[in-house]
């Protein structure tokens, strides 16, 4: 547990792979298991597939403000109704509020209005060399407007205009379908727990296709 972490301190953390929620840092340590992998994305350099751009220009009336995290009650009912609509789960209001506004870290909310509705809310920490995505939710009546496709890229074009490097979007495990659409926004990079180095996904991937081909 941690309290006034700088953004230089938070950086080295998300540089190692760690994780919060509230004032609880945390990263995978399953024996044995290293499927949990911390992926992040160069936001210079984020390029939208041709799907993606058909919900950026659909979004285009999606108006996001970046503001001082507030538990207000249209944030409550955001999350409540997306907790409700993917998760088919009554969320807690105290537990809302201990995990997202308990502040350890420098912290930033991200606010998507349609028409001034609130419809999307994402949490933000901001680090020295990047800002991370802590959660995203949507009111799934607006799921028309791809939100959480929508927050990658708004979020990621924050990441350049503060003058950083690195959005991090969190933990990927390959094959897992709730977590695909993480490796969908390219090019992004995958931490080697073992080496603590991060690598381009997509050389790996290069290296590993040509293997296979060398053992065929």
């Amino acid at each position: 547990m941690a309290e006034d972490v700088s953004e230089q301190e938070l950086g080295l953390l998300l540089n190692a792979g760690w994780r919060h929620f509230g004032r609880f840092f945390f990263r995978p340590a399953c024996l044995g298991c290293r499927c949990c992998v911390a992926i992040r994305i160069d936001a210079s350099r984020l390029a939208p597939t041709s799907s993606q751009r058909r919900v950026l220009s659909r979004g285009r009336a999606v108006r996001v403000d970046v503001v001082s995290p507030s538990p207000t009650e249209e944030a409550w009912e955001v999350y409540r109704a997306h907790s409700r609509g993917q998760f088919d789960r009554e969320a807690n209001r105290k537990d809302f509020v201990h995990t997202f506004y308990e502040k350890a870290v420098p912290t930033l909310q991200s606010e998507y209005r349609f028409d001034g509705k609130l419809i999307g809310l994402g949490f933000l920490d901001i680090a020295d060399e990047g800002i991370s995505s802590v959660y995203f939710s949507f009111d799934p009546q607006w799921a028309r407007y791809s939100p959480g496709v929508l927050s990658v890229f708004r979020e990621a074009e924050l990441v350049r205009e503060a003058g950083k490097s690195w959005y991090y979007m969190g933990y990927w495990v390959s094959g897992c379908a709730a977590m695909s659409y993480k490796a969908r926004y390219r090019p992004h990079q995958v931490l080697d727990w073992e080496s603590g180095v991060w690598h381009d996904a997509e050389r790996e991937e290069s290296n590993e296709k040509v293997l296979q081909n060398d053992i065929g």
